[in-house]
């Protein structure tokens, strides 16, 4: 059964992507941790986390199934859009990503980028990312 949850984002347990993830595409210096999630606490249809791109780091082009937000929490950068074009992204945007869209996202300031991601899935577990090249 769900319950009011209150976290504090440091209290979470930060993890970079394993090699098979990196070998598919992921990038190895971002971090990321996990903040409603049903291995955290019971969720219902809502998973929340927080990612870090280090300054040039990219979250690479990539589509997956759910609908999704980005909150733009700290410092700037570029969205990658699905026509191949991007758009700058910087504190206190929100980013609404239809299901399947292409989309990805780089650092191009001069500090980390942190974002929170929405997905409306009980574990981001149930996020399967499909990385696309850039071509």
């Amino acid at each position: 059964m769900e319950s009011i949850y209150i976290r504090n984002l440091d209290q979470a347990e930060w993890h970079k992507h394993t090699q098979e993830e990196i070998d598919n595409g992921a990038d190895p210096d971002l971090r990321f941790c996990f903040l409603v999630d049903r291995d955290i606490q019971a969720s219902h249809g809502l998973s929340i986390g927080c990612l870090v791109l280090p300054v040039g780091g990219e979250l690479p082009p990539h589509r997956h199934k759910p609908q999704g937000l980005y909150v733009i929490k700290r410092g700037s950068g570029e969205m990658h859009l699905p026509d191949m074009t991007t758009r700058p992204v910087r504190e206190n945007d929100f980013v609404y990503i239809p299901e399947n869209e292409r989309h990805g996202l780089i650092n191009t300031g001069e500090t980390p980028l942190e974002i929170l991601w929405i997905f409306p899935t009980d574990s981001f577990r149930d996020v399967e990312y499909g990385y696309l090249d850039e071509g």
